[in-house]
């Protein structure tokens, strides 16, 4: 009887099973090994990511660069508040006390409120549509009349900024008369009061007699004896007798607190409100102004630069303005 090779199984050789299982453990070492490899690759740099970074000896520390702030600030209720610096400027920062100091923190209206401007027609005042006005200064004009014009304006604001000081005595400014007359507050709270002759020379009055006019005269310090004498010194004020009670400065040398007057003496003299510097040593700066007629003091736009506003290049200053400083 023949065998029958397709019915019988043949068995596998000893040596090809023991390389069977030797391949076998060796792909699951493998896989083992990569694993954990792996795992402790990703909680490596996961360490990394997480921790903050230290400047090492001899490097420059890592700094976080300042955010950029949006230069106008609608709901800011000063100038300082306000109005930012633009990018890469560096402000200025005015002597405690002084005059610029008292101009940078001055109170400003709502953003959206336009300047009052007096009406000849109606003999009243009335929002000043047109004004090239960015903010308009928190103070009150000084009466009901076309009388606090272009440089009375400037007038009111150093001698309120005095007052506010207490500094009494040095409150005094020239009247347009020839000569010049030299009106100052502490004469006026002893109870002097001008008084005008034939040949329109001023002088003093001080016992109010029948050849005076003055009855009931208010002395000593007050909001009201204040405000009586700005009014009587705007009477008899304009650019001319402005620059007589300042020195005239540079242009390069100008600062917050200087006014500028330009070569027309019909233009409002403006004040430097703040001033800010680039590395360049560029200037720019903030000014406000009243008007012609009677209009309240407000923060002049720039119209020509956009991106600045409502800041003004001190190099833009037109030719014939010349910069004061109160003495």
């Amino acid at each position: 009887m023949s065998n029958n090779i397709y019915g019988r199984k043949e068995q596998m050789p000893a040596s090809n099973i023991a390389l069977m299982v030797i391949s076998i453990v060796c792909v699951v070492a493998a896989v083992i090994v990569f694993f954990f490899f792996n795992r402790f690759q990703k909680l490596r740099y996961s360490g990394e990511a997480q921790s903050v970074p230290t400047a090492s000896a001899g490097t420059e520390p890592v700094t976080t660069p300042e955010p950029v702030k949006d230069v106008i600030v609608a709901s800011g209720s000063t100038l300082s508040e306000r109005f930012n610096k633009p990018a890469d400027y560096a402000q200025t920062e005015p002597a405690p006390g002084s005059f610029a100091e008292y101009l940078k923190n001055f109170p400003l209206r709502d953003y959206s409120v336009k300047p009052l401007i007096y009406d000849s027609d109606t003999q009243s005042f009335v929002n000043y549509e047109d004004a090239p006005s960015v903010s308009v200064l928190a103070q009150d004009l000084i009466n009901k009349a076309d009388l606090q014009r272009g440089a009375c304006s400037i007038i009111r604001l150093y001698a309120e900024y005095l007052y506010a000081s207490g500094r009494y005595s040095d409150i005094k400014f020239n009247l347009l008369t020839t000569p010049l007359f030299s009106c100052d507050y502490t004469t006026w709270t002893n109870g002097g009061r001008l008084t005008v002759n034939a040949d329109d020379q001023i002088s003093w009055c001080t016992d109010h007699n029948d050849t005076c006019g003055h009855r009931d005269v208010e002395t000593g310090v007050s909001d009201s004896t204040f405000r009586y004498y700005l009014q009587n010194v705007m009477m008899y004020s304009n650019n001319a007798s402005l620059v007589t009670v300042m020195d005239k400065v540079d242009l390069q040398d100008a600062a917050a607190g200087d006014v500028i007057v330009y070569a027309e003496s019909e233009k409002a003299p403006s004040v430097i409100m703040d001033m800010a510097v680039s590395p360049s040593g560029e200037k720019i700066f903030i000014m406000a102004q009243g008007g012609i007629p009677a209009c309240e003091i407000y923060i002049v736009r720039n119209e020509s630069d956009a991106d600045l506003n409502p800041w003004h290049r001190l190099s833009d200053i037109p030719l014939g303005a010349s910069i004061y400083r109160f003495k």
